[in-house]
């Protein structure tokens, strides 16, 4: 071990040397590291061999725990936040993120990520995130509104994200990536038709003609009670149309009932 004190702060060690001196500083938290240990030009360096020292053998964390149990708390209360101001801007994240190179992301973890929605950045970084859960529920996009709930958002630590950017609402969320690729209610939304207006059951049901099941106005008498349920469109039935197809498809075509059909 070579150890010059200088203004340079130049530090030769070798990766099992600084291992060494970082488990003698995490085992005794007063112990000192040598002079300029994190700001010489190998500093970074050490700051990753310490990283990867203090998760993976003096914690014994596999990296899949590492979100749940390691935070800026961690890294101050065992004497090795020094690393984070040095090299860092004080995140833990970005530490990680040089230690680990895309193994995390920062959604995963739950304390301070406090700012990771805000502006522009924050919206780009959300629908990374909802790319994310899209890729590992290995969805294809018509599958979207059945799979993505809030429940969903939740469970990939986006319960946060989703109330900050989108009022709570997976769908705004998708429409923010996909735009106007999908209707509203066509996600599993409890209540959802409580607030909702005859326009929008109107709306709804010549969506479900036209787009879903792509009939020409000759076909409407094909339409069936479980078409509206197979589309979520049950609660809308109860609330405007008695439970009945008939009156939701009058309602939205009533100049071709005139005479034309007989369901």
């Amino acid at each position: 071990m070579t150890i010059k004190n200088s203004t340079e702060r130049l530090i030769d060690l070798s990766e099992a040397e600084v291992k060494k001196l970082i488990k003698s500083k995490l085992n005794n938290k007063n112990s000192n590291l040598p002079y300029g240990f994190w700001r010489c030009a190998q500093g970074k360096e050490h700051s990753r061999i310490a990283i990867k020292y203090l998760i993976e053998d003096h914690l014994q964390l596999s990296l899949d725990e590492v979100p749940k149990k390691i935070n800026a708390k961690i890294f101050h209360d065992i004497g090795l936040f020094r690393l984070l101001v040095e090299h860092f801007d004080s995140s833990y994240f970005k530490a990680l993120e040089f230690t680990y190179p895309g193994k995390f992301k920062p959604w995963q973890f739950s304390k301070g990520m406090t700012g990771i929605w805000c502006g522009d950045a924050g919206k780009k970084r959300s629908h990374d995130a909802i790319n994310y859960i899209i890729n590992e529920l290995d969805i294809t996009k018509e599958k979207i509104p059945e799979k993505l709930n809030y429940g969903t958002f939740k469970k990939f630590g986006l319960g946060g994200m989703l109330q900050t950017l989108y009022n709570s609402s997976p769908f705004l969320a998708i429409d923010s990536l996909y735009p106007n690729e999908f209707k509203p209610w066509e996600f599993h939304v409890k209540n959802f038709w409580v607030d909702k207006s005859i326009e929008t059951a109107r709306e709804a049901t010549k969506w479900l003609v036209d787009e879903k099941l792509k009939l020409s106005a000759n076909e409407l008498n094909t339409i069936r009670r479980k078409h509206f349920l197979q589309y979520s469109l049950g609660q809308m039935l109860k609330k405007f149309y008695r439970n009945s197809h008939l009156v939701a498809l009058y309602d939205s075509y009533p100049d071709l009932f005139k005479d034309k059909y007989s369901f």
